[in-house]
């Protein structure tokens, strides 16, 4: 993979965790919200925990091609 290529898919995963902290964030808000207020919150916490395990995904891929253009580059 060229440079230009690896800087590109870099900025794209950088992206998508900034997004992932974003989303993660907003549905522990949520959470919060539905608790606070007596209902069951069970759905949403499952999928709090679909959305950490995309964003652990998310952060290791833009973790290994930040190593890849540090090591080529």
């Amino acid at each position: 993979m060229d440079k230009a290529t690896l800087l590109q898919r870099l900025q794209e995963a950088e992206a998508l965790v900034q997004r992932g902290e974003e989303d993660v964030s907003f549905q522990r808000q949520t959470i919060a919200t539905l608790d606070g207020g007596g209902h069951d919150a069970t759905a949403a916490k499952m999928f709090l925990g679909r959305l950490v395990a995309m964003h652990a995904r998310h952060v290791a891929e833009r973790d290994q091609l930040f190593k890849q253009l540090a090591n080529r580059f």
